[in-house]
């Protein structure tokens, strides 16, 4: 199943898919810590947050969901009827809005612009 993946991307696929729902996730921390534990190598949360990118950039069914008042945000593989779902209404709500943002930062700066010229 991973056999087209970096020996980095495997292990990392192989740990995210044992967990399968928003009720069981695993952090990019304690993916790194599996990874050092079974490859006896360093990686940071960073690094496997970019490799998750690549992974469902090449089509792996990984969802991510933010930690909530107790913190327990993460990912899992596919996740529970819906749950795909919550990840993409979610992510595509927070980029509009960051979209929104920046349309609001050059906005603003013209705006400023402006006033130096008036």
């Amino acid at each position: 199943m991973f056999d087209n993946l970096t020996p980095e991307e495997a292990t990392i696929a192989y740990i995210i898919r044992a967990y399968k729902s928003f009720e069981n996730m695993i952090s990019q921390y304690d993916i790194a810590d599996a990874y050092t534990q079974r490859q006896m190598v360093n990686i940071t949360p960073r690094r496997v947050r970019r490799i998750i990118e690549k992974l469902v950039k090449d089509g792996y069914p990984i969802i991510s969901s933010p930690g909530g008042v107790e913190g327990n945000g993460g990912y899992c593989w596919y996740g529970k009827d819906g749950e795909a779902l919550r990840c993409y209404k979610r992510l595509r709500s927070k980029g509009i809005k960051i979209l929104l943002r920046a349309r609001y930062i050059l906005r603003n700066s013209r705006q400023e612009q402006q006033k130096l010229f008036d």
